[in-house]
């Protein structure tokens, strides 16, 4: 009954693609595994128990295969929901055999067409950040088909990669870094690289050029969200610096936020004639708390292709107030290089003063996605995309909004990533969608994959990636 080659559920009622884990140590406990995160309705038997073994029976679900809650058939409410697992144990069940069937829910499953697609082992062969701009500014999904995707990464290693050993060889990390994707496929004969140079070696796609910068030694740009509006290509870059008192693998301090912008042209934009300025984007708040903005950007607009536009680009931030928090600001999309024009959420209304933004979620990574939702039971509401737990995290969840501001309900821890169980100091981070590379009814995802260790970097080639899954609702 539980074939691991079924198709994947679409609809409530739909089989989960349930495998036995044989000879897992569990005691009176036969283990279930469905390879991907579902949410599940109910566990049938081709012969149902009798009414005295169901009282002995006990079943427990998992994200992890390590944190156990029991399992019910009996939700609260018409219409509830139910939070994904990919594991399932039971005890009790005698040699009956289990069948699963989906529920109302999130669904969260690999993507590894789209990991392959950056797991490269010549020229750029590792990096993290990944945001994902469409060229010509439609955001929506399903229509990157006949398009160019430009992503954004932050440091990056350039050099390559021993395919026998998986160690680095003649490498060299730079900061920031570019590439271009024709179409929606993730192909790895229509993806280009690039970076910058400087001296005859590798440097950033990016080099800081204001004053701030410039003011500071050693300083380089982390990119942050980017976006395309107008024919335009604009971005808000960390300035970063040295600091050699951080732990391993965090040793940087950030000194501000610059705004970058550019023609965007039909392969990206036009570095040659960019444009680079210092912003008041990253301040201490009334409450007291460091806050800076540009780390996701959503443009609301029809040029974007998304349902209900109204003209405005709304951009996100953090606030680190007891963990990191989401604030929001928006700007008509014609003024978005005219910070004095933007104005910032501050729990009620929006006012010009910066200082009193106020969190819209209570909890979220230092990169993330905020992506309008069309159909099922989402229709018309927000999905804040996001690493749960920050850098210490290993879960990618979402928080749902009825408004790009929110408020953002509770996380739905969705997907485990398991990564880290391998030690070598490596650690999972920064979630989010890539929602114009997405399938209609899906939400295209990654987070990060580092270590804080240089030697593991150095032997394990294979770690510095992205990872994806694919995001979508049960109904």
């Amino acid at each position: 009954m539980n074939d691991p080659k079924l198709q994947m559920p679409l609809r409530k009622g739909d089989p989960l693609p349930a495998q036995r884990l044989r000879g897992a140590d569990g005691g009176d406990w036969d283990f279930y595994d469905f390879g991907a995160s579902y949410p599940l309705e109910s566990v049938r038997w081709e012969f149902e128990p009798t009414e005295d073994e169901s009282g002995r029976m006990r079943i427990e679900g998992s994200l992890d295969g390590r944190t156990w809650l029991p399992w019910t058939a009996e939700v609260s409410g018409a219409g509830a929901v139910r939070s994904p697992i990919r594991y399932v144990r039971i005890a009790g069940a005698a040699e009956r055999e289990p069948a699963f069937l989906a529920g109302t829910g999130l669904a969260a499953e690999p993507a590894d067409e789209w990991t392959q697609l950056f797991h490269r082992r010549e020229g750029w062969s590792g990096s993290d950040g990944i945001y994902s701009i469409p060229l010509n500014g439609v955001e929506a999904p399903g229509r990157a088909a006949s398009s160019r995707t430009l992503f954004l990464f932050g440091d990056t290693f350039v050099g390559s990669v021993d395919r026998q050993t998986d160690e680095r060889v003649g490498y060299a990390m730079i900061n920031n870094s570019m590439a271009l994707l024709d179409g929606d496929l993730p192909d790895p004969a229509r993806i280009s690289f690039r970076w910058g140079e400087r001296d005859g070696k590798p440097a950033g796609a990016i080099l800081p050029a204001t004053p701030l910068a410039r003011s500071h030694e050693g300083t380089y740009y982390w990119l942050q969200d980017g976006t395309s509006v107008g024919g335009k290509f604009h971005c808000f870059p960390l300035i970063v610096g040295p600091n050699p008192d951080g732990p391993e693998g965090f040793e940087f301090t950030v000194h501000g936020v610059a705004m970058v912008s550019a023609p965007m042209g039909e392969d990206g934009p036009e570095l040659a004639r960019q444009e680079q300025a210092d912003t008041p984007l990253y301040f201490r708040s009334a409450n007291g708390h460091t806050t800076y903005f540009g780390a996701a950007i959503l443009p609301l607009t029809e040029e974007a292709g998304v349902p209900n536009p109204d003209g405005y680009v709304y951009i996100y931030g953090l606030q680190q107030n007891g963990g990191t928090k989401l604030v929001v600001a928006r700007v008509p999309a014609g003024e978005l290089e005219r910070t004095d024009r933007w104005t910032f959420w501050n729990g009620s209304a929006w006012t010009g003063r910066k200082e009193e933004c106020e969190p819209v979620a209570p909890e979220t990574s230092t990169e993330l996605s905020v992506t309008p939702l069309s159909g099922g039971w989402l229709d018309g509401k927000f999905a804040l995309v996001f690493q749960q737990g920050g850098i210490h995290g290993n879960r990618v969840a979402a928080s749902i909004g009825e408004s790009p501001v929110g408020p953002f309900g509770p996380a739905i821890p969705l997907f485990y990533c398991s990564e880290p169980e391998a030690g070598n100091g490596i650690y999972t981070y920064n979630a989010k969608a890539h929602p114009h590379l997405s399938r209609p009814g899906e939400l295209l995802a990654s987070y990060n994959v580092n270590t804080t260790s240089w030697e593991a970097h150095r032997l394990h080639g294979g770690i510095y990636r992205p990872r994806f899954i694919r995001i979508r609702q049960i109904v």
